[in-house]
């Protein structure tokens, strides 16, 4: 769980030659509310700042703060103290020292290019102040100190854990935040939230931003961020299938961790069958249906409108975290392990939902793919391991927690 939030004071609870009162109030509140939900706030800065009130009288910033606050606030200052100066990398490991703070236990709140790369560089997640006007493009945007409260409130405090872990030898892991149903009888707390994540995924009609900020921050606080170098999202079902819809989101993660994100690592060279309409129809697919329709491809962009890469980033040194939206066999996981596997890199596959009652179909043996950039044929019905559904679930009540924090984040207000 979330144990700090690191707020800088430019931009974000003051700006430069002028102060803001409803703001102050209103940020002054978000610290009020961190505190609440025992998250402590620390304020950071290259210098002092001062006010003058209306008679002319000078003081601290930090006092004025405190002052609002009912208590004081813990404060770091660049050059004092031992603290160093933004933005160096150093900086954020004093205040975690100083602190006792994990990295994925802290989230930066910031909002000038100083802030970003101070974040960058010690790697935490960065969440992008706009309410005293938006300095740079990096970081998941807020409008308001309330919708920081939100964020903090139901995605890192809301959920614990995943729902779904599959970890088993020859580098076989597989995770989910909650299980995907609209229709079990016994699972009714997770319809409203399946079927917003269905209609977000497949439909675009969804709350993308609610799923691309529920997965980064999972990632980021799971700690899986640590084991990956790069994020991609596995492709649609044609070769002119759009791009996820929280592309951005993943974008603004591997921004903020120093992991880029490659967009277009899996292209989709041939068209492939739903797994979802044959199976309504009573067919079957299996994993040759996605390994004969996809490919890696060499020269990925790196983020969003990025450049593309001169030569393959991946080799044996590297691991790739491949995202789809729902896991239902593993069907598209296994396609993706098996070529990047034959790069040499490591997987690690994250899905938003784990779809109920169905094990998990792993490869059961290694596809031999001498060129993983090129299309490959498999004509014949590929051998599996089948892993329980059941024995891999972690947090039977991730699909309460989940309904939960979807209803919050759609009604959220400042509690009385």
């Amino acid at each position: 769980m979330l144990k700090g939030a690191i707020f800088s004071l430019s931009g974000v609870l003051v700006k430069e030659g002028s102060l803001d009162i409803h703001l102050l109030s209103e940020t002054v509140k978000l610290l009020h509310y961190v505190r609440s939900r025992n998250v402590e706030p620390v304020l950071i800065s290259n210098h002092r700042w001062t006010v003058t009130d209306t008679k002319g009288s000078k003081r601290l910033f930090e006092d004025l703060i405190a002052e609002r606050l009912g208590s004081p606030i813990r404060c770091f200052f660049g050059g004092e103290n031992g603290m160093p100066r933004k933005p160096l990398a150093t900086a954020t490991s004093h205040v975690l020292a100083q602190c006792g703070w994990s990295r994925r236990e802290v989230v930066y709140v910031g909002n000038t290019e100083t802030d970003m790369r101070t974040a960058a560089n010690g790697k935490l997640l960065f969440l992008n102040a706009h309410w005293h006007g938006a300095t740079n493009s990096y970081g998941f945007p807020f409008n308001s100190p309330l919708d920081i409260a939100r964020f903090i409130d139901c995605f890192c405090l809301g959920l614990n854990g995943w729902f779904w872990a599959l970890e088993k030898q020859g580098n076989l892991k597989a995770f989910a935040l909650a299980p995907f149903t609209t229709l079990s009888s016994k699972l009714v707390q997770a319809h409203a939230y399946s079927a917003d994540a269905k209609a977000t995924s497949k439909d675009g009609a969804g709350n993308a931003v609610f799923w691309g900020r529920l997965l980064a921050s999972s990632v980021y606080r799971s700690g899986l961020a640590d084991e990956i170098d790069y994020i991609t999202a596995y492709p649609g079902h044609a070769p002119n299938s759009k791009q996820t819809v929280i592309a951005e989101a993943l974008n603004i993660l591997g921004q903020s961790l120093r992991k880029s994100y490659l967009p277009d690592l899996i292209v989709r060279h041939t068209k492939a069958q739903k797994s979802q309409t044959t199976r309504a129809a009573g067919g079957q697919v299996g994993i040759e249906n996605q390994i004969n329709t996809i490919k890696l491809n060499k020269q990925p962009l790196r983020g969003l409108n990025g450049k593309p890469y001169v030569k393959s980033p991946l080799n044996k040194q590297k691991t790739v975290l491949v995202v789809d939206d729902f896991c239902t066999q593993g069907n598209s996981f296994e396609a993706a392990r098996a070529f990047i596997d034959a790069t040499g890199a490591s997987v690690v596959c994250l899905g938003w939902l784990k779809t109920i009652n169905t094990d998990y179909q792993a490869l059961a043996a290694p596809l031999k793919i001498s060129d993983p950039f090129s299309p490959v044929n498999v004509s014949t019905k590929l051998a599996t391991v089948s892993y329980s559904y059941y024995e891999s679930i972690t947090s039977s009540k991730a699909s309460d927690d989940l309904a939960a924090v979807h209803k919050r984040y759609q009604d959220w207000t400042w509690p009385t």
